[in-house]
């Protein structure tokens, strides 16, 4: 316990401490050296960028390999954008560069009054909706605790120091429940890796594990999903962009049922991936226990 409580103490606070000279500098030295490092030693070194270029093959086999490079390098851009705004910018800042698309459809939802579910993934900056609540959208995420507590309790307490509730996915269920009866929003990142209990189903050409939550909660509950991504614009700012909602309360929650939901969230994911390939977090292995995307 004590060797783990080490451990923790020596990866935190030298990058706390990274971050208040960070803080310090002006704020076009802090994106340089930021994006600076994810080049040259994320996709420089290659920290997981073997695992993007070959999932990025296999979506689009016909790709030659200077397009494959071109979505990768802005994928690792992306990333320390990311950084960025979580770590350096305050929320009144990240509120300034952010813009709302469609916003009537998030409005339609919640004046069902039962809440609703927004159906994003590892897609742009999804960690910047914790600025929705500044807003006027009421927001909770589901998330899963990370090995390091003091990192864990930074990076929530970031998260809700404008109103986002942060829901353990640990007691989930419970406090999803109670969220959505309080007429809140609920994130869920619709794209993780369900393992060996989730609902196979095609993904990007490729069958792939998805958890049946999103699809159960709605019918079960009679919930609307509200699909929403985080889409960047060419000068570096955010745009949440949300679609109709896809709300089926003639359907009975049974599993045949949860892919046809399962199956329209799918394919909105897919469109905005393929619009914009280097938003998408390919270096996570998405299609790990239905397909071996690294079979030669």
């Amino acid at each position: 316990m004590r060797k783990n409580h080490l451990k923790n103490v020596l990866e935190y606070y030298p990058f706390r401490a990274l971050i208040a000279v960070l803080k310090l500098l002006p704020y076009r030295l802090s994106k340089a050296f930021i994006l600076g490092l994810f080049h040259w030693v994320g996709y420089g070194l290659g920290i997981r960028r073997k695992v993007a270029s070959i999932q990025l093959r296999k979506v689009y086999p016909d790709w030659p390999q200077e397009r494959i490079n071109e979505v990768m390098k802005g994928l690792y851009r992306q990333m320390g954008l990311n950084i960025i705004e979580e770590y350096l910018m305050s929320d009144a800042e990240l509120e300034r560069i952010s813009e709302i698309q469609g916003r009537e459809y998030v409005d339609e939802a919640l004046a069902m009054g039962r809440g609703a579910i927004l159906a994003t993934a590892h897609f742009g900056n999804w960690e910047a909706a914790r600025i929705l609540p500044l807003k006027g959208i009421p927001l909770s995420v589901i998330t899963k605790k990370q090995r390091n507590t003091l990192f864990d309790d930074y990076t929530n307490a970031i998260r809700e120091r404008s109103g986002l509730h942060v829901i353990d996915m640990k007691r989930g269920l419970r406090d999803i429940i109670s969220d959505l009866k309080d007429n809140r929003m609920v994130a869920i990142l619709a794209d993780q890796n369900a393992g060996s209990h989730g609902l196979v189903l095609d993904f990007l050409s490729y069958p792939a594990s998805h958890w049946k939550g999103v699809a159960k909660l709605s019918l079960r509950y009679q919930i609307p999903i509200v699909p929403g991504f985080v889409v960047r614009t060419k000068d570096d700012g955010l745009r949440f962009e949300f679609s109709p909602m896809i709300y089926h309360p003639d359907l009975e929650d049974k599993e045949e049922n949860y892919e046809k939901v399962l199956s329209q969230i799918i394919a909105i994911t897919e469109r905005y991936i393929h619009k914009y390939p280097d938003h998408w977090f390919w270096v996570h292995k998405r299609w790990k226990h239905a397909y071996d995307m690294f079979q030669r």
